[in-house]
């Protein structure tokens, strides 16, 4: 058995402890794949900043990469989440009916539903965890008197 802390469950709250991360989330999955200079530019904070995020986030899973080739230069890695691909198809032309979600309240509410969801879901596995190492260690002393 791991021990506690190496888990799903610790990563989301690594994720979603920081506000910073929280938005980047919120924003990926209104808008679409971003890369590392657009997110940076977003959220005015150094590039790198921006990337360490991205990645944490990307390791736990919250978030995808893709490389796409671009008119100009290398291509760019983008990170993105499926829930907000609608936002990168529009930008490359292919015609999405305009949602509302993204621009009215009850779609900023239902993106931070859906985040909510997952920490609840992830501190419940945490929780059982939690119980199951109590249990074995209670057996343990139990066993040695």
């Amino acid at each position: 058995m791991s021990r506690l802390g190496d888990d799903a469950s610790t990563r989301t709250a690594k994720v979603l402890s920081l506000p910073t991360r929280a938005a980047i989330l919120s924003l990926l999955l209104k808008s679409g794949a971003k890369t590392v200079k657009e997110i940076s530019d977003a959220f005015h904070i150094h590039p790198n900043v921006a990337r360490a995020h991205l990645d944490l986030m990307v390791e736990a899973g919250f978030l995808s990469t893709e490389t796409r080739r671009q008119s100009k230069g290398r291509p760019a890695k983008v990170y993105f989440t499926w829930e907000g691909e609608a936002g990168s198809l529009q930008e490359a032309g292919v015609d999405i009916p305009y949602d509302e979600r993204a621009r009215d309240p009850q779609g900023e509410l239902e993106v931070e539903l859906r985040i909510l969801e997952r920490m609840i879901a992830d501190a419940t596995g945490q929780l059982a965890r939690i119980r199951e190492v109590l249990g074995e260690l209670r057996k343990d002393e139990g066993g040695s008197e």
